[in-house]
């Protein structure tokens, strides 16, 4: 089944079922006064009811049984993973024990929920094939690692320059003109596509994350994944092809299952 929601109904749903936090969609209430919540929640019982999703039986909320299973699973959900392609298609998807919930942001105000079944097969054939777009066997050509912040992948991406050559050849004892430093500039330049998948899970009660960038060009394929260095949250980033790529994809949700409570 399908739905469209507004960002608000998503938050009011949830909040019913006692989600403390929506990881990955915004609060749309931060500044809604008690009065202003009335006024939402009416808004959206309307809607859900003029859609028979929801109608009242006995003074009681009785909502369509898949529509609210699906708002279960968000709101109780201990893993979420994003896929964001080419930093424009966002997509998260909120994993329960037999089924996950796909939520696709449209407008700034819309969300579309879809369901997937079992989790494997939402892996094997959602999530892996969306990271994998553009993606084509070339050979890795370097073997060393380049440690950069989240903060400066992302302005090469936007400028498609390695801008601090200096900052970073000093960073790993190299000269600006090294092959590994040219060859990652070179991706950055001639991108093809750079798609990110982030996994939330929560651990001792605490929100924490995973995740791997891929860096696709004609070039070189380049995966980089998030790592703590020097007490700093980093990406080291590496060539990757073949079975090495999909390794560094599905080590980020494997190393997430180890430390999930059973």
């Amino acid at each position: 089944m399908n739905w469209t929601l507004t960002i608000k109904d998503l938050y009011l749903l949830t909040k019913m079922l006692g989600a403390k936090v929506l990881v990955g969609i915004p609060n749309p209430f931060l500044r809604h006064r008690e009065e202003d919540m009335e006024q939402e929640w009416e808004a959206t019982f309307k809607k859900l009811h003029k859609l028979e999703l929801v109608d009242l039986v006995d003074g009681e909320l009785k909502f369509e049984e898949n529509f609210i299973r699906t708002l279960w699973v968000m709101a109780r959900s201990n893993m979420i993973t994003e896929v964001l392609t080419d930093q424009s298609t966002q997509s998260l998807f909120y994993f329960s024990e037999d089924r996950v919930v796909e939520v696709t942001k449209g407008t700034e105000e819309e969300y579309a929920l879809q369901t997937h079944s079992a989790p494997d097969w939402t892996w094997n054939q959602v999530i892996i094939p969306r990271m994998l777009i553009g993606v084509e066997n070339i050979p890795a050509r370097q073997t060393k690692s380049l440690y950069l912040t989240p903060e400066e992948y992302t302005v090469y991406c936007g400028t498609m320059k390695v801008e601090n050559k200096d900052e970073l050849a000093k960073r790993h004892a190299l000269t600006v003109e090294d092959s590994i430093i040219r060859q990652f500039e070179i991706a950055i330049q001639r991108k093809k596509h750079t798609n990110r998948l982030m996994t939330f899970y929560r651990e001792n009660e605490q929100w924490k994350v995973e995740g791997v960038h891929l860096l696709t060009a004609p070039s070189a394929n380049w995966t980089l994944r998030m790592v703590q260095k020097d007490g700093k949250e980093m990406l080291e980033a590496k060539q990757s092809q073949g079975q090495a790529l999909m390794e560094e994809i599905l080590g980020v949700v494997q190393r997430v299952k180890v430390k999930q409570p059973s």
